[in-house]
């Protein structure tokens, strides 16, 4: 019993200390809640990472722990329903964890001059991998 609620307490504490949401950054004039509304719509997604910034939508997405196998799917099917939502846009999902800390590190960076030369190095890093 003791073991027991020792395991409980530690499921506990790890489940609390994980990232969840969706955090949006949008420098354009498109509307970000449909990005939210897709990504959160699937429920393999923990946490999405995503930039708007002129005719780019860059996505890093983490899947939940069970779903890591078909990560490669749940991202392109993310991206599908993207490219529907935002016809004239550029957009490059991924579920790579490189990727996703590469966009969060865009994201909390300030200033917006270095951001395509930021998001093209993300985009060759995701192309690499594939």
């Amino acid at each position: 019993m003791k073991k027991l609620s020792i395991l409980l307490i530690i499921l506990g504490l790890l489940t609390g200390c994980s990232e969840k949401g969706t955090y949006i950054k949008n420098t354009t004039s498109q509307d970000e809640h449909s990005v939210e509304k897709v990504i959160m719509s699937n429920e393999h997604v923990k946490l999405a990472k995503v930039l708007l910034f002129e005719d780019e939508l860059l996505a890093g997405i983490r899947v939940n722990m069970f779903s890591r196998f078909k990560k490669k799917k749940i991202a392109t099917d993310i991206q599908k329903k993207l490219e529907k939502e935002y016809p004239d846009m550029k957009i490059t999902v991924s579920a790579d964890s490189k990727i996703l800390m590469e966009t969060e590190k865009l994201i909390r960076k300030k200033g917006e001059k270095d951001y395509r030369k930021k998001i093209d190095k993300i985009k060759s890093i995701e192309k690499e991998q594939t």
